[in-house]
């Protein structure tokens, strides 16, 4: 492809402020489809359209932008108006980014300029309709004039290239210095937008995380309505054993005479004064007779503003006797103790932990006082206790588990 100079538009003479240095393509981020948050995704979109139909006003039907949020930042984002055929299509929004590339380069350090765009050699029109797959090339000759815009704005670098169908005509001047005035803005949109998709990246990294914690684990507002749950808490809601969602939506203890105590808890926790936090612990029964305890505790975000307060519920499971074998080497103890312990808290003596182990009493006694020992205990029950502590409150393998 060849693009020819018509003539050049700089309306402003260029300064240290805007020297632009060429840099290669590898660190352009598309923002929009690569965005893996579906509300990034629609923003996104939405924001497209908004710049599509202002663009318009200027007989514009296409454009690619970038922003560089900070001259020391290795990423830009990147926006394709109007290439729909492109969408998704890594490999041709690649070639039109490159394209975009080369001619800022050679705008050097020129504000703007106008330029023809040559059809020699390239398909006709027809053949570049939007759902073949074209390319670069095929894309580009749908126009005949085009304007590189670049400038910097609070810090950060935006680019542009404009696209006039062919037919309409070249830009006029007044156009030219139009489509400079709105770059600030465009930039100012870029960058809500790159900021949305790092709030919503970092959230997903943060519930794939409370996912692996296997404690069930709620956050709510005052009247008991979840905001947040990890997938051990909507576990244990499908159980129905020990917390229920009630009509309205908020979070009840499946014991009628627990209930209320709970959400006055929940309320008091969520409502808490500034530098007052509450907790408080909380037993939840259910039918069969099996409880959990469950800790009620104030939570706020780290800027402290009271709007963002709200309760944190932790319902804890019974403590095991059986601590995961990576724990018990870490402490220092050899295979043939970590059997040994295995079957002496799941014993009723030492006698019959040495009989289920094939030892000799003796040498069961041996056992029991280097385990105590390594771990700095002396009595049983602290034994018992320090064991069932050592249960890390993550589930098992990658995947969150559903249940318990």
């Amino acid at each position: 492809m060849s693009v020819s100079v018509a003539y050049s538009s700089v309306f402003a003479e260029p300064d240290s402020d805007t020297c632009y240095p060429h840099d290669d393509t590898g660190g352009l981020v598309i923002s929009g489809p690569d965005y893996e948050s579906q509300r990034a995704n629609d923003v996104s979109a939405a924001t497209r359209k908004v710049w599509h139909d202002y663009l318009g006003q200027y007989d514009v039907t296409s454009a690619i932008m970038t922003v560089a949020l900070s001259a020391a930042d290795q990423q830009r984002h990147a926006y394709l108006i109007g290439f729909e055929s492109a969408r998704n299509k890594p490999q041709v929004t690649r070639q039109l980014l490159a394209k975009a590339e080369t001619l800022w380069s050679r705008a050097g350090q020129q504000p703007a300029f106008q330029f023809q765009i040559s059809a020699t050699n390239l398909r006709s029109q027809t053949d570049c309709a939007p759902d073949n797959d074209a390319d670069g090339d095929d894309m580009f000759a749908l126009f005949d004039h085009a304007v590189v815009a670049q400038t910097k704005h609070n810090g950060a670098i935006i680019r542009a290239v404009f696209f006039r169908q062919q037919g309409v005509g070249p830009f006029s001047r007044q156009e030219i210095g139009a489509l400079q005035l709105i770059l600030p803005l465009f930039a100012d949109s870029a960058a809500g937008g790159a900021q949305l998709a790092r709030q919503s990246q970092r959230s997903a990294m943060l519930e794939a995380m409370f996912d692996r914690v296997s404690l069930s684990m709620t956050l709510l507002s005052a009247d008991g309505q979840p905001l947040f749950m990890n997938s051990s808490a909507m576990a244990m809601l499908d159980q129905r054993k020990w917390l229920i969602r009630s009509a309205d939506g908020s979070i009840s203890a499946t014991n009628p005479k627990q209930a209320k105590e709970l959400r006055e808890r929940i309320q008091r926790a969520a409502t808490a004064a500034e530098g007052t936090p509450i907790e408080s612990v909380h037993r939840l029964d259910c039918p069969g007779g099996d409880w959990r305890l469950a800790y009620v505790v104030s939570a706020m975000s780290r800027s402290g503003d009271v709007t963002t307060r709200c309760a944190m519920l932790i319902v804890l499971a019974p403590g095991k006797m059986d601590a995961p074998t990576h724990l018990l080497e870490a402490l220092g103890l050899l295979p043939s103790e970590q059997r040994f312990l295995g079957h002496f808290l799941k014993s009723s003596s030492l006698c019959n932990a040495a009989t289920d182990c094939g030892l000799s009493e003796e040498t069961a006694r041996t056992y029991l006082k280097r385990v105590r020992a390594k771990l700095g205990v002396h009595r049983q029950m602290e034994l018992a206790g320090l064991i069932s502590g050592l249960v890390l409150p993550l589930h098992a393998g990658g995947n969150a588990a559903i249940g318990e």
